[in-house]
């Protein structure tokens, strides 16, 4: 348990106080079982702590969606969405095998996670960091080029800059989103695919390394 977010620096006699009096949940999951659903209440702090999991996005707006296959353990699932106005998942996250995760209610974490300085301390870093991140993924300056758009596109609604992704969308509606014709981004993502960079389908395509993808050359 000291190697989970936000329960970082907790001595022994704090674990032993948590134990005693938090209910500690933990899930065993078969392969394809839902952990945590897209536009569900977020109630609870969910850590996936092991079995490879998919963490799909879906735009609420358009026919867009990224998936990703995750394998960091362990995994705490949103815990920027356990408060606030919108208190929601973003994504939904599946076992692709058999996993395990342990749960800590919103109740339980306000009233005593929350108590040790530590927990609060970890918790206020964590949510500096997904604010950079945001930041980060959204700068002032936007992309000069269309293909540097479809990038930041993919990137922006990704957990992790590498790795595999299947993107499944039309082409009208990545032209829509990124503001080019139809034409530009068939000529890139088929540029894309020529330098074997992704493999094109039918409605939408796989991203071998999303890393590989470099838009200056």
């Amino acid at each position: 348990m000291q190697m989970l977010p936000l329960l970082q620096g907790l001595t022994l006699a704090d674990f032993d106080s948590i134990i005693a009096s938090v209910k500690l949940d933990f899930h065993k999951y078969d392969a394809d079982d839902i952990i945590a659903t897209s536009g569900d209440r977020c109630q609870s702090l969910i850590y996936i702590i092991n079995g490879r999991f998919e963490a799909e996005y879906r735009s609420a707006t358009q026919p867009f969606a990224i998936s990703e296959i995750c394998t960091d353990m362990p995994h705490l699932i949103e815990p920027h969405n356990l408060f606030g106005v919108k208190r929601t998942f973003e994504r939904t996250y599946t076992f692709i095998e058999e996993g395990s995760t342990f749960v800590v209610s919103r109740d339980h974490f306000l009233r005593r996670l929350m108590a040790f300085d530590i927990v609060r301390s970890n918790y206020i870093n964590m949510l500096c960091n997904n604010l950079r991140k945001s930041r980060d993924a959204a700068p002032f300056v936007c992309p000069a080029t269309a293909e540097e758009k479809i990038l930041k596109l993919i990137s922006s609604h990704c957990l992790t800059p590498t790795g595999e992704k299947h993107v499944r969308a039309k082409m009208e509606a990545i032209s829509s989103m990124v503001d080019e014709t139809r034409l530009t981004v068939s000529g890139i993502l088929n540029k894309w695919q020529d330098q074997g960079l992704i493999d094109l389908r039918r409605h939408g395509f796989t991203i071998h390394e999303l890393s590989n993808i470099k838009t200056n050359e």
